[in-house]
């Protein structure tokens, strides 16, 4: 039995250290934060927890589905449920139905939405385009093999920005592929490699829209989850050194310094978080995750009481660029609610990615005043009074950019390697849930493969 040391107690470090645990590793979470959860921790406020998500996985999200329904969080009651995202445009809020594989090929048979002033939708489709990145979402959808698609590594090399809006033009671009990709992962696509959202999109056209309920909410599986497990919390790794006999970790816990030994070690850290703890990477990993560019961003919580509000029932709302100054989307927490019920739920409102970096250092009274103005004068009218609650992300997302697939290809067959170390982050996968649980189960896999070849090599020395 080896034992085993993840940094980081977001979902991935957890998945990766149940999988670890279950093969009779000696693991331990090492969590700079008081509570395990990374970005799905609950937040604690004066009128109970905040959950950070809608409690819902998607109906494509193979491993995260798989991993739901090992821990019995599955709801019973309700196997598959449909949540309407809206869209602000022309003024208007409009309620499309979710995307169709059919309108890949022919966009036209999307519903129209116009607005009044048509000069955002500048760039006509173009049916060429259109041709490879359908066939990179026909090859994944149809793909047996984990290998991936020669029509998908073709897409590489330009932005999903760019690929999608010369498909597609930007009428349909604007109007539906962005905003149902932004209502399933939360997070802006438009500067990744196209070869990274491709497993994303199909994953949505895969699930038709639908998800399954969880039992207790994101909060109730990463309780599940670190149930099992030994877990440090409140203890901050400061730097590490690996060697030929084992990896040795500095940490600070309540002011102090002191040193963990292990035999291998798991990263569960944005690329940020790696780079400062292990100084000593091999070239090829630490060009790897410099290359990334991490994406901060600035939310509101609100909680919402009133009955009638026009977006209540809703899973949320985006606005096309230009309909709300600075304002990205809003998402409503929590289970599915009905229209014109009562029961108090939280929003949240993000700012755009531009925005972000402008309105960092304004203190929470000023950012509140900003939302609050911003909507007053919108088509959704003003916001609801209620509890308000601003955080500020450091890294949302590590945005791998243009060719992030060759670039990982690399990493992954790299022949020199840190020693000891395994590496598991959403940069090496998908800025998303199931890319998360992706990372671990990978990381769980390299890390026990790892102490195989060790164990090989030290009974040839013996």
């Amino acid at each position: 039995m080896a034992s085993i040391i993840v940094v980081g107690g977001g979902l991935a470090g957890l998945v990766c250290s149940a999988r670890l645990q279950k093969a009779g590793h000696d693991v331990e979470i090492i969590e700079a934060e008081l509570a395990v959860g990374g970005r799905l921790r609950p937040i604690e406020t004066e009128h109970g927890l905040l959950p950070r998500g809608v409690g819902e996985v998607g109906w494509g999200d193979a491993n995260l589905r798989s991993l739901v329904a090992s821990l019995g969080l599955e709801s019973v009651t309700n196997s598959k449920i449909k949540r309407a995202h809206a869209l602000v445009l022309g003024g208007r809020l409009h309620r499309p139905p979710p995307l169709r594989p059919l309108e890949f090929l022919f966009p036209r048979l999307s519903p129209r939405m116009d607005r009044p002033i048509d000069a955002v939708f500048r760039r006509p489709p173009r049916f060429r385009d259109r041709r490879v990145v359908a066939r990179a979402l026909w090859d994944s959808l149809r793909r047996s093999s984990p290998q991936t698609p020669e029509s998908v590594r073709a897409l590489d090399d330009v932005s999903w920005a760019r690929a999608s809006i010369r498909a597609f033009g930007t009428r349909w671009c604007t109007t539906r592929l962005a905003p149902a990709l932004l209502a399933r992962t939360g997070v802006d696509l438009s500067a990744e490699s196209a070869s990274i959202v491709v497993p994303m999109l199909c994953r949505l056209l895969a699930g038709a829209g639908k998800s399954v309920p969880l039992e207790g909410g994101l909060a109730g599986l990463v309780t599940a989850l670190a149930e099992p497990l030994r877990v440090r919390l409140g203890c901050r790794a400061v730097d590490l050194e690996a060697t030929g006999e084992g990896v040795r970790i500095r940490y600070e816990s309540g002011g102090r310094e002191g040193i963990a030994l292990a035999d291998g070690v798991v990263l569960a850290l944005p690329p940020s978080e790696v780079l400062r703890v292990v100084p000593k990477l091999t070239p090829i990993e630490r060009g790897y995750f410099e290359s990334m560019r991490a994406r901060r961003q600035i939310v509101m919580y609100r909680q919402i009481s009133e009955q009638a509000w026009l977006l209540r029932g809703l899973s949320g709302v985006t606005f096309v660029p230009g309909e709300l100054p600075d304002m990205r989307d809003i998402r409503m927490l929590g289970p599915k609610f009905r229209p014109y019920t009562s029961d108090p739920f939280w929003a949240r409102i993000s700012l755009e990615h531009e925005a972000v970096d402008h309105h960092w250092d304004d203190s929470d009274q000023v950012l509140i005043y900003k939302f609050d103005s911003t909507f007053r004068g919108s088509p959704l009218g003003a916001l609801p009074e209620g509890s308000s609650r601003i955080e500020r992300l450091d890294e949302i997302i590590s945005v791998q950019g243009r060719g992030a697939l060759a670039r990982r290809e690399r990493f992954e067959g790299r022949s020199e390697r840190t020693p000891r170390i395994s590496f598991a982050t959403e940069a090496l996968t998908t800025p998303d849930l199931e890319g998360r649980v992706t990372a671990g189960m990978r990381a769980a896999s390299d890390a026990k493969e790892m102490l195989v070849r060790l164990q090989a090599a030290t009974r040839l020395e013996g």
